[in-house]
């Protein structure tokens, strides 16, 4: 379908000043984003002077996690896991995933993600309800053999990536990631065999690291090394690849991940929440890390919203370094925008011709984003997902003026997803 959006503020990308024009879509890719012009268009849709920006990435999630949102509140890390998320987990169906999955379809059309990594259970169907909606999908593995089984993890994980590189090939919206859940819940033979896999396909991996002080404090008393350190001496990340949260990270540990350019995927409000630390995001940027943004899952957040994400991003580093210069609008909105996209090799992140339609329109007759003045400072320092009016997803209009577009009725959606949640509580014997 081909589709003008006119008579609107452009903010083309995150830094760039916001102009007055339009952009047009054909099929899954924008052709022109730019000043008022002729085209012939299937639907076209006046924008009221309203704001036109690229859509958000969500570089890490575990989507179907909507499931547990308010299950395991103000819980210490180790009682909110063991004790609360691994027994509900233990009973998870593929029924359970597709209901959660689209439940958080829902929250990111709804707050304007285009694209998400998600890490969770029965990859291809949450990949099939992402892409259902739009969503450019990267699904990524978060194997672990806590319980044995390293060979049937690295055969599963092979098989996982090939299966995926022909579906690749036919969708360039959505890809697979080799990936493991962790270096502590990983064996050496496991994490060195992934490793080895990721260098025979040339591909980048995916891993959470460096997430807890006692994550990272066992592994130097274990390894005599960082988790970085240990990833990098093996050769992990030596073709690239992604680490979620990265809140303790020291200065070699920042080299390291910069000499492979690997991206850090920042989660601050579950870290926050689980009272697990603030990453370093400064200084990751003093030392060129890409840095990009991810909501984590519904159960530690509770919310899948990046202008929250955004918010804390910059504003944690503020205090952090005690300079209110610290970290500008301008670089939560590229981390939570373009630098999602570069790390997950999607086509989108900014509006221009030949990159893939994933836009949001955001409403500036909302209070909060009035007097206009900075729109871009505004959209990290005062704005909400109720300021979002319209989500464009590879060209489909997932989300508009409370209709969702995603495969499902939301009402449905709801009924489901509660039925499915309470099943999971009284079958593991919490009463939430």
């Amino acid at each position: 379908m081909k589709i003008r959006l006119k008579n609107a503020l452009l903010l083309k990308k995150a830094g760039a000043k916001s102009v007055k024009g339009e952009v047009h879509i054909d099929g899954e890719k924008i052709v022109y984003a730019g000043r008022e012009k002729p085209f012939e268009a299937d639907l076209v849709k006046d924008c009221g002077g309203n704001l036109l920006m690229p859509g958000f990435c969500n570089a890490h999630a575990h989507s179907a996690m909507t499931l547990f949102r308010g299950v395991a509140d103000d819980l210490p890390l180790q009682e909110w896991l063991y004790n609360r998320i691994f027994p509900l987990e233990d009973h998870l169906t593929e029924e359970d995933i597709y209901w959660g999955t689209l439940l958080a379809a829902a929250e990111y059309v709804r707050g304007g993600i285009t694209a998400a990594a998600d890490m969770y259970f029965f990859r291809d169907t949450a990949a099939k309800v992402l892409r259902r909606a739009g969503l450019a999908a990267a699904m990524c593995s978060g194997e672990n053999d806590i319980g044995g089984g390293a060979e049937e993890s690295l055969e599963h994980i092979e098989n996982s990536y090939l299966s995926y590189r022909e579906k690749t090939a036919k969708d360039a919206r959505l890809k697979y990631v080799i990936g493991l859940h962790a270096e502590y819940t990983c064996s050496d033979k496991l994490l060195e065999g992934t490793a080895d896999l990721a260098v025979k396909y040339g591909a980048p991996t995916y891993i959470h690291c460096a997430e807890t002080l006692r994550e990272v404090g066992e592994c130097s008393v274990r390894r005599n090394l960082s988790p970085v350190e240990y990833l990098h001496k093996i050769g992990f990340f030596d073709c690239g690849g992604i680490i979620a949260h990265g809140t303790y990270l020291e200065k070699t540990d920042i080299a390291l991940l910069a000499d492979k350019g690997v991206t850090v995927a920042s989660n601050p409000s579950s870290n926050l929440k689980l009272a697990s630390g603030v990453a370093p995001i400064y200084s990751l940027l003093q030392h060129g890390v890409n840095t990009a943004l991810g909501t984590d899952g519904a159960a530690s957040n509770n919310a899948l919203s990046m202008f929250r994400e955004m918010y804390l991003f910059s504003c944690l580093q503020k205090e952090r370094m005690k300079d209110a210069a610290a970290v500008p609008a301008e670089e939560a909105l590229a981390a939570a925008t373009v630098n999602g996209y570069k790390a997950l090799g999607f086509n989108g992140g900014e509006l221009a011709a030949g990159k893939d339609a994933d836009i949001v329109l955001v409403d500036l007759n909302a209070p909060c984003m009035r007097p206009l003045s900075e729109i871009g400072k505004g959209l990290v320092f005062s704005a909400d997902t109720s300021a979002v009016l319209m989500t464009v997803a590879g060209g489909n209009i997932a989300y508009e003026n409370g209709v969702y577009n995603i495969g499902e009725d939301i009402q449905t959606i709801y009924k489901n997803a509660e039925k499915c949640v309470q099943r999971l509580l009284k079958e593991a014997g919490n009463k939430g």
